[in-house]
């Protein structure tokens, strides 16, 4: 932790200058309205540095009544091997194989050595990094979000509704559609208009490893989707199992939507859908942070631009 220095350490720093300058701690604590006891404890640490007056921890460094090692050790062995039936039988157990303290004096051992030694180790971290994208549609996130039931107060008449998000690395352009069926017949359906909507040509479409997206057997059949994406020419990506961080835009963005959006009312479909498309056609126009405070539109509409520059000055 970084020390601070405080103006009782200035104070502390010029007492003992004083007493230094004079040779008089007596002197020094009629001054600075102290003791010359305290004085006395100044200057014996004091080596010319206000680091060497920060206060320091008073926790004696051993007590008479303390758990002796062998203590330890058998609170270790018999905790290791009766945890799972409770602290009451390790406590028992250890009695019996000569434990002398009391219940809490046990309690406080197992919580402050043997469970924090157990949980020392050290996590495994994973060595995935994002891919760097550089220019609109070089890969494109796809994902389904379950539309909350308490944000519609008319008469589903018992159907789910969901929503399939598409949204591209680098615009951050989103675009959505509301289904009534969690299943690949809408996501390949989704996929043949998500170009047009996007405005720009979608090189790679990265999804998670859901059956509304591929077959969950490697060696099976290509999915609906997968087909899609062949003959659109579109290469896929999935991420690894149980690993949403990887396709962390498209999930970052359903949380903003839960904010947003599905924190709301609606009384029937129709305005539900209709809100729905507003507020998609508003998000895209939003500036944002990442994108040095432009909207997503505004991204894909200077590369457009960019590339119909370019091809004036190759003509």
């Amino acid at each position: 932790m970084k020390s601070i220095i405080t103006e009782e350490l200035r104070l502390r720093k010029r007492i003992c200058e004083y007493a230094l300058k004079y040779g008089n701690n007596a002197e020094a604590a009629r001054r600075y309205h102290t003791t010359r006891q305290q004085v006395s404890r100044w200057l014996k640490r004091y080596d010319g540095s206000i680091q060497s007056l920060f206060p320091k921890s008073r926790r004696p460094h051993f007590h008479s009544h303390q758990h002796t090692k062998d203590e330890i050790l058998l609170l270790q062995k018999v905790y290791k091997r009766f945890s799972h039936e409770g602290l009451a039988q390790v406590f028992v157990e250890a009695r019996n194989r000569g434990y002398k303290r009391s219940f809490g004096s046990m309690c406080k051992q197992i919580r402050n050595r043997i469970k924090l030694a157990k949980n020392t180790r050290s996590k495994v971290r994973s060595s995935w990094r994002p891919t760097v994208v550089t220019y609109p549609g070089e890969k494109v996130q796809i994902d389904i979000k379950y539309v909350p039931k308490e944000c519609l107060k008319f008469d589903t008449k018992g159907i789910s509704y969901y929503q399939i998000t598409a949204i591209d690395e680098y615009s951050r352009k989103r675009v959505l559609e509301i289904v009534d069926e969690k299943s690949m017949t809408h996501t390949a359906r989704f996929l043949m208009t998500l170009e047009k909507h996007m405005g720009f040509k979608i090189k790679t479409v990265q999804t998670d490893n859901g059956k509304e997206f591929t077959n969950l057997d490697r060696g099976a059949k290509k999915s609906l989707f997968e087909l899609v994406l062949e003959k659109l020419k579109i290469q896929y990506i999935r991420i690894r199992p149980f690993s949403p961080w990887q396709n962390g835009k498209v999930e970052r963005s359903h949380r903003v939507d839960g904010k947003r959006f599905y924190s709301r009312e609606f009384n029937s479909l129709g305005a539900f859908k209709k809100a729905h498309r507003r507020y998609n056609a508003r998000y895209n126009n939003i500036a944002q942070c990442v994108l040095s405070f432009k909207s997503p539109n505004e991204i894909v509409e200077e590369y457009v631009s960019s590339l119909s520059g370019a091809c004036v000055t190759n003509v």
